[in-house]
């Protein structure tokens, strides 16, 4: 237990709803398998009681590189039904956007990579003219 706090204080999660069931070992890259669970929330919808249903079907969130190697979390999350209006919600995290599959971390590591090259294109015409 205390190794899987380890990994995700080492890839910076933040969100104390996650547990880490296990880490697989492939030769091209690494496997997290997790889950997302809490305490059954209020519906958005009518504001009455939830209860919690079971879980989705795995995602596979693509995460920074660890140590050379590729990282895939399979993220399980946690389905809540309301008792009143039969509508459903999924557990939310700030690792992943609503509705997306990939890590807002390596969104922004996108982004940086973007906007850097598109620096050094800018920095490369002011020099040739």
């Amino acid at each position: 237990m205390e190794k899987f706090h380890f990994i995700k204080n080492f890839l910076g999660m933040k969100d104390k709803n996650i547990i880490i069931l296990d880490v697989l070992d492939s030769r091209t890259h690494k496997k997290i398998i997790a889950k997302l669970d809490y305490p059954a929330p209020n519906c958005p919808h009518c504001l009455g009681q939830m209860t919690k249903y079971d879980f989705q079907k795995e995602s596979k969130i693509p995460y920074l590189e660890c140590a050379g190697y590729k990282t895939l979390m399979r993220l399980r999350k946690r389905r809540f039904r309301c008792k009143v209006c039969g509508k459903m919600a999924v557990a939310e995290t700030s690792l992943v956007k609503k509705n997306h599959q990939i890590a807002t971390i390596v969104n922004q590591k996108i982004t940086q990579k973007l906007i850097e090259k598109v620096y050094l294109s800018l920095l490369r015409q002011s020099f040739v003219n």
